[in-house]
């Protein structure tokens, strides 16, 4: 890569090539193309990102485009069923006392949809079962009653052949049997399947649906259309099974038929008696719904409730049970805590180091009027002895009978009442815990209760409003008895279709393809915003403030001989714009003296300074390279000469400034190795000597190039830095952490250092984004061949 080339036959080979190369058209500077922060989007980055992860998006899109052709394996074909119903509507001449009738114009499609229909057509077809096709003739005499069990079952079968054993979906056996025998009975089936079809070991795997779900599942199939007024009813039925639909949709258009005629035949005034009936269910189901919220309320009017009101109509309230509850519990709590200060005193009144004061702050102690009244006396009694030591000697028989007596009290009698008060206590906490127990109990069985109570309201205000409803249709009914009702007649039958309606695959094919699509350049752009590393000049002008210097472009890890001379031109080129750039940003203060770094190793500074430096001399300037990187510095191998003496043997005193300057391949290159290691190399960097040797070498060359170890390495390149007054930084595309390179600009800004510019190196011209960094190719001289740059990390060991 571009941050381990060096010169295929040594420093000289960039020499020649340089000289013999036409300078090439050289466009500087990048377009700033606002992002996020100008409202314009950046295409070029964004299509750098697509170039990088091109693999990662087409690896995306050919699986999620492979996603969606398996998808298509396991869609079954719709096909589409037809049937036409003729309705005649009613005359228009009946008079004007003629009351509207309920089944008219739409109503006929809600009719459609009722559950009277579809229920009976659901019985009808069976529709209520689900099983594989694989299973379909076990299930041919299965027959649900008018009430069954539904849900998901198992029906397994012994390998002899002669069990089976019914279970539901939780894999709970139901019923356990002969083969032959009649199953599901007690689950209301009519279900005897012959032995033959049960075969040995085999497992049937079904679910039943209620009545109700299955006519919902049939609703949202059905398609109907009536035009205003119209009469004619169109209906269209999908599914994947065109046999089965055609069946369904017949048994459906002749159930509709059925009940439309039955409508016609019982008319209005049979309608509103049906609903006379419904009514009157729905009215008693309300009565009954009261009866159970009103016998509730009266069982537990007396038991604890979340709230008790005060007093009727008033919205304050009290927690009664829970206020004694909690009460009673921090008075158990107390008691808990006077045990335990209680048992401490007693403790210490054994050792003769009872406190009256640490007593008297225990509050069941000033609830003990025995313990209180020893405790005054015990104090009496104290002063009393005072009093009397104070005038007569410890040996005087009052003072004696005063001591006897305040001893008796302290270690008999106020422990004696002590112990008798934590007995009470812990009388009294033992029956305050029973009684916590019980009160627990029913504090948690308020939840419970509350919970029926409003699932009784919510239940009556539904039949509540179910009533409402069906009185307002049979207020309806009522009024539509002269209505007539028109005749409905199938006009066109259904008929199993020969193709399927549509094919969805190659949708779902493209619709995955795109959305794969999508989905990978997403991610793509999504790395490359997480991308921590260096990847645009942007990221160096905006986000760090630095000017580019120039861009070195990578070279092909190839054989030298067969290097693109091409290649190796973009290479000499991008050197002579760093030396420019440089060489004009000094003017004529003075020679060129910069320190070359990076934020970390593998940046491919060594690189950049050794090919600056031979770019410089190849220019006429008396050029000195100097191996700041004392640590690992390894320019003596670019250059095929000795690490020692070097720069640090010169700064120790050891050697002179004659035997450290190497004359390098070019006659206006000159090399300063490293010299011998030295852990003292940073203080011998920032010393006077330094100092002197640069001020010197000043007056002898008219560029002078020191190579730094990184600025992650240590204060080295710092130090560098701070002697040259100039530095300039190596960014690595690809590999450059930008978070680390921002930090030590910072901390570069807090020194007396200039930060010249910035060279980015290993770019790929190919990309969008360097676009204006490249050279045009074909410009080379024709007479003289190209540099032949090859890749050596081993060589120059670029810890860098």
């Amino acid at each position: 890569m571009a941050g381990n080339l060096v010169p295929s036959e040594g420093p000289e080979s960039l020499q020649s090539a340089a000289s013999g190369m036409a300078p090439a058209a050289y466009e500087p500077g990048y377009p700033d193309s606002e992002d996020d922060d100008g409202g314009v989007i950046n295409w070029s980055r964004y299509l750098a990102a697509v170039k990088r992860y091109k693999w990662l998006i087409l690896l995306v899109t050919i699986l999620g485009t492979a996603a969606g052709v398996l998808a298509t394996r396991f869609m079954q074909p719709v096909y589409t069923v037809k049937s036409t119903v003729w309705i005649e509507l009613p005359p228009r001449d009946n008079g004007p006392l003629r009351a509207d009738g309920i089944v008219k114009g739409q109503n006929w499609v809600e009719l459609l949809t009722t559950f009277r229909v579809l229920d009976s057509v659901v019985r009808k077809e069976r529709l209520y079962l689900h099983v594989s096709g694989k299973d379909a003739a076990a299930f041919r005499a299965f027959q649900a009653g008018h009430r069954f069990v539904p849900g998901s079952f198992k029906l397994k079968v012994d390998d002899a052949g002669r069990t089976f054993v019914l279970s539901n979906n939780a894999g709970t056996a139901i019923q356990r049997g002969t083969v032959g025998d009649s199953i599901g009975p007690k689950l209301g089936w009519q279900w005897a399947p012959p032995r033959a079809i049960l075969g040995p070991g085999r497992t049937l795997s079904f679910t039943l649906l209620s009545p109700r779900d299955a006519s919902e599942t049939l609703k949202l199939q059905l398609t109907s259309l009536l035009a205003q007024d119209g009469n004619f009813l169109r209906l269209a039925l999908k599914g994947p099974d065109p046999q089965r639909l055609t069946n369904i949709l017949n048994t459906l258009t002749a159930q509709y038929v059925s009940v439309a005629a039955e409508l016609k035949k019982q008319q209005t005034t049979q309608m509103a008696a049906n609903l006379k009936v419904q009514m009157d269910s729905t009215g008693r189901a309300l009565q009954e719904a009261d009866s159970k919220l009103e016998g509730f309320k009266i069982r537990t009017i007396t038991k604890p409730s979340e709230a008790t009101a005060v007093s009727p109509g008033i919205g304050l309230t009290q927690n009664t049970v829970m206020n004694d509850y909690f009460g009673n519990r921090q008075q158990a709590i107390q008691i808990d805590q006077d045990l335990i200060s209680l048992q401490r005193v007693l403790q210490r009144s054994r050792s003769g180091a009872l406190v009256v004061d640490e007593l008297m702050t225990i509050g069941a102690v000033q609830k003990a009027p025995d313990l209180q009244r020893a405790l005054t006396e015990l104090s009496t009694s104290e002063q009393e002895l005072r009093a009397l030591q104070v005038r007569y000697g410890d040996d005087y028989p009052s003072v004696k009978l005063a001591q006897d007596k305040v001893n008796t009290l302290r270690s008999t009698t106020i422990p004696a009442h002590i112990q008798a008060l934590i007995t009470g206590l812990r009388a009294q906490q033992t029956q305050l815990q029973s009684y916590l127990a019980t009160a627990s109990q029913e504090l948690q069985a308020i939840p419970s209760r509350t919970i029926t109570e409003q699932a009784l309201e919510r239940n009556r205000a539904t039949l509540a409003a179910l009533f409402a409803q069906v009185q307002s249709r049979y207020q309806e009914a009522r009024l539509a008895e002269a209505a007539a009702i028109p005749d409905v007649k199938l006009l066109d039958p259904a008929v199993p279709p020969e193709r399927p309606a549509s094919n969805s695959a190659p949708m779902v094919i493209a619709g995955a393809f795109f959305a794969s699509m999508a989905l990978a350049l997403a991610l793509a752009i999504l790395l490359d915003r997480l991308d921590k590393r260096f990847r645009y000049p942007d990221q160096v002008t905006r986000d760090l403030g630095l000017s580019i210097l120039g861009a070195v472009p990578a070279i092909r890890k190839v054989d030298p001989s067969h290097r693109d001379p091409e290649e190796s031109a973009q290479v000499v080129e991008a050197f002579r714009t760093i030396r420019m750039n440089l060489a004009h940003s000094y003017g004529a203060a003075g020679p060129v003296m910069l320190t070359v770094s990076s934020p970390a190793p593998g940046d491919g500074k060594s690189l950049v300074a050794s090919n600056l430096a031979l770019s410089f001399a190849e220019a006429g300037y008396r050029t000195l390279l100097i191996d700041g990187d004392v640590r690992r510095g390894e320019l003596h191998r670019l250059f095929a000469t000795e690490r020692r003496p070097g720069l640090l043997d010169l700064l120790l005193g050891s050697t002179t400034l004659e035997q450290v300057l190497r004359p390098a391949s070019h006659r206006n290159l000159t090399v300063i190795p490293c010299g011998t290691r030295h852990h003292h190399a940073p203080e011998l960097l920032g010393s006077a000597a330094m100092r002197e040797l640069l001020a010197e070498m000043k007056t002898r060359y008219s560029a002078i190039i020191v190579d730094s170890p990184p600025l992650g390495a240590g204060i080295d390149p710092f130090v560098l830095g701070t002697a040259t007054g100039n530095i300039m930084l190596v960014f690595r595309s690809g590999e450059t952490d930008r978070q680390m390179a921002e930090a030590k600009v910072r901390l570069l800004d807090r020194l007396p250092i200039r930060i010249l510019g910035a060279v980015l190196n290993d770019i790929s011209t190919a990309e969008s984004a360097y676009k204006y960094y490249r050279y045009v190719y074909g410009y080379t001289a024709d007479e003289e061949p190209a540099a032949q740059l090859a890749v050596g990390p081993a060589e120059v060991g670029e810890h860098s």
